[in-house]
């Protein structure tokens, strides 16, 4: 456990005089396509709300799937999460969690959004970055929050995807000593395409090519 002071405000902290604590984690990055032109067209009909109530149920869907997969909803970015799961999770289970994830999202987009829109968006469904590695875990505001690179090199992954694909949408870019930790390689490549590719990623690398893997979840 760590130990805690209390604020003024009733916070707590984890003490600076405390050990590091680190944990092992897989980490997801997944973000909404196209989500600033969706909102902006539903602000300027007033339909804002709409994209409120689908956040919601898609967050719900979310929710319900943490224990049947096994991961943590860590944090809401606006328009994506970070999901943090064990570090033995099978590859094959992710990647059909991912699948899963992008098919609700167009069925919610279908139901709640498309009908409203006044502009074309090209470009609709979900971006993954994954990693893994150790994460520094401590607590602020009396809320667990985690830092360490792995959250950087997913975060860097998810928004490199468009950089060398026009149709970036349902899919992700996969770290490769992530993708080494995985057992069911075979089963994997027998259901989903995985490319390797190379990005640019800003502050990782020294700026150098990344090598990592693409997989086509549709």
């Amino acid at each position: 456990m760590f130990e805690t002071v209390a604020r003024k405000k009733g916070e707590t902290m984890t003490l600076k005089s405390e050990p590091i604590k680190t944990i092992k984690k897989i980490v997801i990055f997944f973000d909404i396509c196209s989500s600033t032109s969706i909102l902006e067209d539903l602000i300027r009909t007033e339909n804002e709300q709409l994209w409120r109530n689908f956040l919601i149920e898609f967050k719900n869907y979310l929710w319900g799937k943490r224990f049947s997969v096994g991961f943590e909803m860590y944090k809401f970015l606006g328009d994506g999460w970070i999901l943090l799961l064990d570090p033995q999770s099978e590859g094959m289970e992710i990647f059909q969690l991912l699948e899963k994830l992008s098919d609700k999202f167009v069925s919610l987009y279908r139901r709640h959004i498309r009908n409203v829109l006044t502009t074309r968006i090209a470009t609709i469904g979900l971006t993954f970055g994954m990693d893994i590695g150790s994460c520094i875990k401590f607590k602020m505001n009396k809320r667990l929050e985690y830092v360490g690179r792995p959250l950087n090199v997913a975060g860097r992954l998810q928004d490199a995807i468009g950089q060398r694909d026009k149709k970036p949408q349902n899919k992700g870019l996969v770290s490769r000593n992530l993708y080494a930790t995985f057992a069911d390689q075979r089963k994997i490549k027998r259901k989903y395409t995985i490319l390797r590719v190379r990005r640019q990623l800003k502050n990782i690398s020294g700026g150098e090519d990344y090598r990592c893997l693409k997989v086509k979840l549709k």
